[in-house]
Parts: structure tokens; C-alpha cells; sequence
């Protein structure tokens, strides 16, 4: 009997003009469990290659990075092709995924005091949530996946 091949890593960008939302995860081990965020942050765009190389170097898991299709996408896929040519660049469809990822952060993050009183479709996150969006990347790469 084989033992199955480990899951696999992936980092997920979310781009933009003037920061991008990073993210780490880890595709399910079994089928029917969610795909886990080991790390998340948000960098300015100016900063996303040494952020990427500093990642790379803390997990070299990461197999493939994935970039979102949409504003500054194009710039900053050419600066990591030319900059980490050894590692899988892929575009993927980012299309909902800021709203969906406002969603959540409002969800997985209360609002204090009398914010919490306010319908959340009223409430505006008080810091980026960038770093959700590249979550969301990963997410719906790895359920694409098992939907194939």
C-alpha cells in the first residue's frame, strides 16, 4: 500500500496597485475537509517580491503561487516569473473575491463596542483585508480542483 502524497502548499496573492493580500495554505488532507490558511499578511505592492522570497524561505512547501487576474496583475506576475523561476506562476479568476472577502473578515472578525450594534452590510473593516482575498484564491483553487 502507498502512502498517499502529502497536500499540497500553495501561496496565493491578491493583487493591487498599492498593497497585496499574501496567504499560505494547505490543500485538504482528506476529502470533505477545507483547505487550511497556515499564513496570512498584507504587503505593499513595492514589497511583494522580498515578501514572496522571505515566504519561500520560511516554507518551502509551497509548490505553486497563484496570482489573482485583476489590477496590477500583469506587472507583478512578470516581477515574480523573472524573480522565482524555479516555482509554478498561475493566474486564476479573482472575479468576487474582494466583496467575499469584506464578508468574512466582517464575519470572523467582531466589531467592537457599538459597532457590533450596526448591520453588517453597514460596517467597514477599519484595516485591510486583502490578505482574506488571497485566502479565497487558494480556497477556490483547491474546490475547482476537486469538483474536476
Amino acid at each position: 500500500m502507498t502512502n498517499p502524497s502529502p497536500p499540497e502548499t500553495l501561496l496565493a496573492i491578491d493583487p493591487g496597485r498599492a498593497k497585496c493580500g499574501v496567504a499560505v495554505v494547505v490543500g485538504p488532507e482528506q476529502e470533505g475537509q477545507s483547505p487550511r490558511c497556515l499564513e496570512r499578511a498584507v504587503v505593499g505592492s513595492e514589497r511583494l517580491t522580498l515578501a514572496v522570497a522571505e515566504i519561500l524561505r520560511r516554507r518551502p512547501e509551497v509548490c505553486k503561487i497563484l496570482i489573482g487576474d485583476g489590477t496590477n496583475s500583469a506587472t507583478l506576475r512578470r516581477a515574480l516569473g523573472a524573480a522565482f523561476p524555479q516555482i509554478i506562476l498561475q493566474a486564476v479568476d479573482e472575479y468576487n473575491t474582494s466583496a467575499r472577502a469584506r464578508q468574512r473578515f466582517i464575519q470572523e472578525n467582531p466589531a467592537p463596542g457599538w459597532r457590533r450594534l450596526l448591520p453588517s452590510s453597514l460596517r467597514s473593516p477599519e484595516v485591510p483585508y486583502d490578505d482574506y482575498a488571497a485566502i479565497l484564491l487558494a480556497e477556490d483553487y483547491f474546490f475547482e480542483k476537486t469538483d474536476t
